[in-house]
């Protein structure tokens, strides 16, 4: 009774048609001769598939004009003030170093005059959402780089605004604007503030640094548009130039690629005058 309940197996093979069983039999065919697969390598394969994603191009517009104005004006007014600072070391006359100190002042409170309407255009902008197809990770170390940066260049000019009050300095904008005075004079404190505002400026300049290295990250390793977004200035021309360039290269390259088939086809079809043509 119970051999009578057991059912008799379907034969799946049996009733597929001959093409259906080819085309089986084909395709384990190509399967058993694909090496990484039988090789298990198929797997880190698959693993790598994200990280080569990555790296595609991330699609970022250009910066406003405005925003990139406030960035390249303030780093151009951190670098005056930077080298009349450390110029002033190196000379010996008054007068001059007088007057390069003035340059400082006035570069250093045009970078803080900057910075406010720099922060306020930020927020208006939206510029942090400029490169928002970009990883979590990388946008937040991003933000964390700019913020330390914003940080440190507001700190920097406001030390030294503290330090020429505490010298009993009055500054003055552009050498005609007096600007309030901040702290009474107290000269002790003013060492502490003077070694505080140069502390700053390394740290501005580490943070610069870091700054540079990101982005040339970005341009060299990535490959995305972020240091491209914020050029000042971009020929189109120049891009033209290079566009057709490297249309005119793919076009050589392809030529040569179809010589070569062509002379391998020419060298299969009749092998006898491939030999005969050849010298000895």
């Amino acid at each position: 009774m119970r051999e009578n309940s057991i059912t008799t197996s379907y034969d799946h093979v049996a009733a597929l048609t001959t093409s259906q069983r080819s085309r089986i039999q084909v395709s384990f065919a190509r399967l058993r001769a694909n090496s990484i697969r039988t090789s298990g390598e198929h797997r880190l394969v698959m693993r790598a598939v994200p990280a080569r994603a990555g790296r595609k191009p991330v699609s970022a517009r250009r910066h406003h004009p405005f925003t990139r104005f406030l960035h390249w004006t303030t780093f151009a007014f951190l670098i005056v003030a930077a080298g009349t600072v450390c110029a002033r070391e190196f000379i010996e006359y008054q007068a001059a170093r007088q007057l390069l100190l003035a340059i400082h002042e006035w570069a250093g409170l045009t970078v803080l005059a900057l910075i406010v309407p720099r922060l306020a255009w930020r927020a208006y902008a939206s510029i942090g959402r400029l490169h928002a197809t970009m990883s979590p990770r990388t946008r937040i170390a991003a933000a964390l780089g700019h913020y330390a940066l914003y940080a440190t260049t507001l700190a920097l000019p406001v030390l030294g605004w503290l330090t020429a009050n505490a010298y009993g300095q009055t500054l003055r904008l552009f050498g005609v604007l007096p600007l309030p005075t901040l702290i009474a004079r107290d000269r002790e404190f003013g060492y502490g503030l003077q070694d505080w505002h140069v502390d700053a400026a390394w740290v501005l300049l580490a943070l610069v640094l870091g700054h540079v290295a990101a982005a040339l990250w970005h341009h060299y390793i990535r490959r995305d548009n972020v240091l491209r977004s914020m050029q000042p200035y971009l020929r189109r021309r120049d891009v033209r130039r290079r566009d057709v360039r490297g249309a005119r290269a793919a076009a050589v390259l392809s030529r040569l690629g179809a010589l070569l088939r062509r002379h391998r086809e020419l060298a299969e079809a009749d092998p006898v005058e491939s030999r005969a043509a050849k010298p000895g």
